[in-house]
């Protein structure tokens, strides 16, 4: 399959990838390297794909593999906001190519589930020092042209919705314009913004939530997303908030 390159915006540098472990690892190693903040890898297809926590992800064929470097030098609490933001850019990226009354939803912090079925994911790696997030890589997988049938969780697929235009390029291209657009939101407005949109398609009041955080697992109703955007769930009475840096810190070295 012939595809064209990429139209992104210039303040990205584009890194393309035929083959590699995972978009994910490469970045992190560029950015270990000092590769420029903006640089994105893009993987046509990777081996050892990475979800949250280290686990695999199973990348599929004709699927979307990117992941950018960040450096933001700010706290580690703030930049994990990063995971809601990249969320949202992805899920507007991927409703141009989709029906009108197809069903997006979010699960917090950094899944987008069609039909209920997950199809696609964000993870957020990275270095912190003294306080301060050197350098951190946002990447994301989306199930485009195929999902895997068994992972313990239903998938799913742009092509297996139905969808009359699944185009991994158009999708990185609408995603980095997005992602360009909601960061210099993020910075001139604050998280706020960013909070009411994921608010729209995220869990609504009494949905069930299923975290897993490290070798724990936490269920409880949904109750809120704070001005941080942490999430409050409510279980036989008691009531827990799980921060954002405590969901991510399992991925970032400090």
């Amino acid at each position: 399959m012939t595809e064209h390159v990429p139209n992104i915006p210039a303040l990205y540098e584009l890194v393309t990838l035929d083959v590699t472990d995972s978009s994910r690892a490469h970045a992190e190693r560029l950015a270990q390297r000092g590769a420029d903040e903006g640089t994105l890898v893009w993987a046509k297809a990777q081996q050892e794909g990475i979800g949250r926590s280290g686990k695999y992800w199973m990348s599929g064929n004709r699927n979307l593999h990117c992941a950018i470097i960040l450096r933001p030098e700010e706290d580690f609490e703030s930049c994990c906001q990063l995971s809601l933001i990249a969320t949202i850019c992805a899920a507007m990226a991927i409703s141009r190519q989709a029906e009108p009354l197809e069903e997006f939803r979010y699960r917090w912090p950094n899944d987008i589930t069609l039909n209920r079925g997950k199809l696609a994911g964000i993870t957020l790696s990275g270095e912190v020092a003294n306080s301060l997030v050197e350098w951190i890589v946002v990447a994301l997988n989306v199930n485009v042209y195929d999902h895997p049938k068994s992972k313990g969780f239903e998938a799913a697929s742009m092509r297996g919705e139905g969808f009359q235009s699944f185009d991994r390029v158009q999708l990185l291209e609408a995603y980095t314009r997005e992602f360009l657009s909601w960061l210099n939101r993020w910075s001139d407005e604050g998280f706020e913004s960013i909070r009411r949109a994921w608010l729209f398609k995220g869990h609504q009041k009494n949905d069930l939530v299923n975290l897993n955080l490290g070798d724990s697992h936490i269920q409880g109703v949904f109750k809120n997303l704070d001005s941080k955007g942490a999430v409050t769930l409510e279980s036989n009475n008691n009531t827990e908030t799980i921060t954002l840096p405590r969901f991510f810190s399992y991925d970032f070295s400090f």
